[in-house]
């Protein structure tokens, strides 16, 4: 058997020329790596805050410079109206995209560097390059779609911008504003299919009236979507359709709406006259979604056709589970302030026809000592803003009223020919004098308005 010690081999350099041209180069290394390192090391670290020209002395000296410099000195170039250079800005944006291919941002910032010389269409191949590099970023699709946007290429533009919102459904407003063309916002949704984009483009074309365009994309909405974004923008189409005068429009959508929340639509003029069914406000969440909250911030959703039942100063309004006229539920007032109360808070949106007559139905019941100065009135509300001075109906609650018992009262009026949109709201004025006094409970049920013509209760 053959044995082989391991023992430390030495390399001896013995020529004293060697040894000499190895210690040289390991001094001169030191003194270089000496003196450009501080310097590589602030290039790197000050380039964005140094002059273009002193960086440009710096790269001659230390050409190795990562492309990052070389990108910053081409966007100052490029960006900078003190420097403004797009040639030479092109110089460093093309060695940087050479010496770091993979970085989206350094094609975006030499497609952008093209556009500034005017080469269209090698700026085109490299926003499709940046594209390619990150295709799940938002910027690189709305980059290029802005650019394809301004050169004229709509159809193109909307595509990229579908892959934009589908990365960002945040910036679906802003696409939507570039766009400003409802053909083009629902190929926009065709393209993207995503929900979270669709609710976007919505709320959108609401906000800017369209509401045809708006209630399609609605149609095509999930109800069963965990932040409610369906029901909500229901709520918004319909008070947005109040307020720009397409009260009938509202109405259809409230219908479809109260079927999907109470199982069923309203089957009278008045919706829940008998206050059997629980107030809106109480069936859902009255807030927007997170989502949608930037969006419509500013969109007032108190327009609706249900019933507005707020208590006041010295009022206590809700609907309670007591003894009613029909069924279990009724409205009841309690006054608790007894002088000079004045009270305004139960009210209700109704769609009625022009030049029609119509009866109005409804029961009441108190007990309470004073004078009540209640009153049941009907005024015209043309997009849902009552008209004082267009009093189609009064009924004052007589002044000896104090019974147990309820009373049903049935009344006729006339609309106008232009009457359209009313407000049915229950009240209370304090008297002129100084003795004004009223305590104790009113209660109404059974609210209900027939067209005398037809004989039955129909919708508009």
């Amino acid at each position: 058997m053959v044995g082989a010690d391991v023992r430390d081999v030495w390399i001896v350099i013995r020529h004293r020329g060697i040894r000499l041209s190895v210690g040289i180069g390991a001094a001169l290394g030191g003194l270089l790596l000496l003196w450009g390192y501080p310097r590589a090391h602030a290039l790197l670290v000050r380039s964005s805050s140094l002059r273009a020209a002193d960086v440009e002395v710096a790269l001659s000296v230390v050409p190795w410079t990562p492309s990052a410099v070389r990108v910053r000195l081409g966007v100052q170039y490029l960006y900078d109206p003190l420097t403004f250079d797009p040639p030479r800005a092109l110089a460093h944006l093309q060695q940087a995209v050479r010496e770091n291919p993979f970085d989206f941002r350094n094609w975006l910032h030499l497609a952008q560097g093209y556009e500034a010389t005017g080469d269209r269409a090698r700026a085109d191949v490299a926003y499709r390059r940046a594209l390619a590099s990150a295709p799940a970023y938002f910027l690189p699709p709305w980059l290029y779609a802005n650019f394809l946007l301004k050169h004229g290429e709509r159809e193109r533009a909307i595509e990229v911008f579908a892959r934009a919102v589908g990365a960002n459904p945040e910036a679906v407003a802003n696409v939507a504003e570039l766009l400003q063309d409802a053909d083009a916002l629902r190929r926009l949704d065709r393209l993207a299919n995503r929900m979270s984009v669709r609710a976007r483009l919505c709320a959108f074309l609401l906000t800017h009236d369209a509401l045809a365009s708006a209630l399609a994309l609605w149609r095509d909405l999930a109800w069963d979507d965990d932040e409610g974004v369906k029901l909500w923008l229901a709520r918004a189409l319909i008070s947005r359709g109040i307020n720009v005068g397409e009260a009938k429009w509202a109405l259809a959508l409230w219908h479809a709406m109260g079927e999907r929340l109470y199982g069923r639509a309203s089957e009278t003029l008045i919706w829940n006259g008998g206050f059997e069914q629980p107030l809106l406000v109480e069936k859902i969440a009255d807030r927007p979604p997170p989502s949608l909250r930037a969006m419509v911030d500013s969109e007032i959703l108190d327009r609706d056709f249900d019933w507005k039942i707020a208590g006041e100063n010295g009022v206590v309004a809700e609907i309670a589970r007591e003894e009613a006229y029909e069924g279990e539920r009724a409205l009841r007032l309690e006054f608790v302030k007894p002088e000079s109360t004045r009270f305004s808070g139960v009210a209700q949106l109704v769609l009625l026809r022009p030049a029609t007559q119509y009866e109005l139905r409804f029961a009441s019941r108190a007990d309470l000592r004073g004078d009540p100065r209640v009153l049941v009135e009907i005024v015209e509300a043309p997009r849902g803003v009552p008209q004082e001075d267009r009093v189609l109906f009064r009924w004052w609650m007589p002044p000896e009223t104090n019974r147990t018992g309820w009373a049903l009262v049935r009344e006729t009026f006339q609309t106008s020919p232009t009457t359209s949109l009313v407000l049915l709201r229950v009240r209370r004025e304090p008297a002129a004098s100084l003795a004004d006094f009223v305590n104790g409970r009113i209660w109404f049920d059974a609210f209900a308005i027939q067209s005398i013509e037809a004989g039955v209760e129909k919708r508009p």
